[in-house]
Parts: C-alpha cells; sequence; structure tokens
C-alpha cells in the first residue's frame, strides 16, 4: 500500500457566494443582534429602574436643572400655591414612595399640557388650567401625574434610555456616550415624553381611585377628556390607530372610565367643587 500526503482540492476554502451577499449576511445578523440586546436590556431596565429604592432618584433629581422657574408675578406664585395645596390633599389619599414629597411648578404658557418627572416634580401649564371648569377635573389631571410619580414611571424612562445608551455603545463608543449623556442631561424633561399606553393606563386607574374616594364620583374624569375630545383640531392632530400613541385614544379613556365605574360600583356624576379662586381667575383671563 502506497501512501501519500495528496494536496486539499482547488477552492476548498472560498465560498460560491458573492462578497456582498456575504457582507450583507453579516451587517444585517449584527444589527439583529444590536436590536435584540437593545429592547432586552431596555426591558430590563425599564423593570428595574423603579426598584431602585427612591432617595437615589431624588439625589439625582436635585443635581438637574429645575423643570420649571419660579413664578414671577403675585398671580402666577397664588396659582402655584392653589396647585400645590391640591397635591398636598391628594397626596394623603395616595400611596407614594417614602421620602418623595411633590413639587409643583407653574408655567405661564399657552402650552395645554401637565407632565410629572423625577424627583416628584410635575409642571402644570396655563393652557390646560384655563381650560378646566371645576376642582374636580384639575384633580384628575394632578392625580394622574401623581400617579406617574407613585410608580416610578420616570425612573423607567430614564433607566431605560440610559441602557440603550449603553448598549450602542458596543458599536460605538461615542455613538454610546452620546446617548447616554443626552438621556442624563435632558432627564428631566426627556423622561416625561417616554411614558407608554401600559404606564398611561395605570396612571389613569389610579387616579380614578384617587378622585373617588375624594369626591365620591368620577364627574371630574369625564369632564377632563370631554375638555381634551373638544379642543380645536385634537381629531387632526394626533393619529386616531391606538398602535401609533404613546397615549390610549380618548374615547377609549372615556370607555375606560366607565367601565371603571361599572366595575368599583362608583356614580360617574357627581356635585362639583369650583376651582380655587386664582386658578378660576386663568378662565376669564
Amino acid at each position: 500500500m502506497r501512501l501519500e500526503n495528496r494536496p486539499p482540492a482547488e477552492g476548498i476554502n472560498s465560498s460560491t457566494d458573492h462578497p456582498l451577499k456575504e457582507l450583507a449576511w453579516l451587517l444585517g445578523g449584527s444589527v439583529a443582534v444590536v436590536i435584540a440586546l437593545v429592547f432586552a436590556v431596555s426591558m430590563a431596565a425599564q423593570w428595574i429602574a423603579p426598584r431602585v429604592p427612591y432617595k437615589y432618584e431624588a439625589r439625582l433629581a436635585a443635581t438637574l436643572p429645575p423643570i420649571a422657574t419660579a413664578p414671577s408675578t403675585d398671580a402666577g406664585r397664588a396659582v402655584q400655591g392653589e396647585l400645590q395645596a391640591l397635591a398636598d390633599r391628594l397626596a394623603a389619599r395616595m400611596n407614594l414612595p417614602e421620602g418623595m414629597h411633590v413639587r409643583v411648578g407653574y408655567a405661564d404658557s399657552k402650552t395645554i399640557n401637565a407632565f410629572a418627572t423625577l424627583g416628584g416634580q410635575t409642571v402644570f401649564f396655563r393652557g390646560l388650567l384655563a381650560r378646566l371648569d371645576s376642582e374636580d377635573a384639575l384633580a384628575m389631571v394632578m392625580a394622574h401625574e401623581m400617579a406617574h410619580l407613585q410608580h416610578r414611571h420616570a425612573s423607567a424612562a430614564l433607566g431605560r434610555g440610559v441602557a440603550v445608551g449603553l448598549i450602542l455603545s458596543v458599536v460605538s463608543a461615542e455613538l454610546g456616550r452620546s446617548a447616554a449623556a443626552g438621556v442624563l442631561s435632558q432627564a428631566g424633561l426627556a423622561t416625561t415624553l417616554s411614558f407608554n399606553r401600559d404606564q398611561e393606563r395605570e396612571a389613569d386607574d389610579a387616579a380614578l381611585q384617587v378622585l373617588a374616594r375624594e369626591y365620591g364620583h368620577l364627574g371630574g374624569a369625564m369632564d377632563l377628556f370631554r375638555t381634551m375630545a373638544a379642543l380645536p383640531g385634537a381629531d387632526a392632530a394626533v393619529p386616531q390607530v391606538e398602535l401609533l400613541r404613546t397615549h390610549p385614544l380618548t374615547r377609549n379613556r372615556q370607555q375606560a372610565i366607565e367601565q371603571w365605574a361599572k366595575r368599583h360600583n362608583v356614580p360617574l356624576d357627581g356635585a362639583r367643587r369650583p376651582l380655587p379662586p386664582a386658578i378660576a381667575a386663568l378662565r376669564g383671563a
């Protein structure tokens, strides 16, 4: 028997696929892995962040610029004082995190909005307050924003953003640093824009509990969403497919209130309390 060391066949280590096709598969696979990692880590961070003791969120919030400057007029300070008094009263109806004190800011702006963010902070805009006609409706907004604080939704949004920045640093150190730094530098405001539909529903549910305890009915909640639905251009300004929105559709929220009232045997209507005087004056202005 004759033994010999035969050379390998020509092209045995060469692919028959075009190099650009292999490159496309490599890039596509890499992108898919990064997307999967971003999703998994952001979901984990969103779950973990609210479970970190509140005192650490408060320390972070103390290092950030103030969200709203103090009102410069006596009228503005009076409005802020009335908002703070309502928040203090509603806080007694809620199980807020240990050490959290809700601080309410007032912005003299035509913006129709209110938001909650890190460190127990909320901000109300004149444009929204001027469209409310009862304390009950105002309390629904206030309790909703305070529920975001209660459930630490801002912490969840912040944790998600920082986690995404860390994962992106795998692709590019500069990209990751920029993303994480951007989230932290904008933490006070950016987190307010990141609540998802489930968090909004959770906040609505908590707010309805507060209204039922404080007023004995849910008329303020129904008033609020009727007001929001009647805003000029409300239907055209945002997509009417709930999947495309961060907030549930107004009509769906109204239906949810009716269902909640039925489940908990709470009246949908009742006597309304008047707005505090400084806030009520905004309607005439």
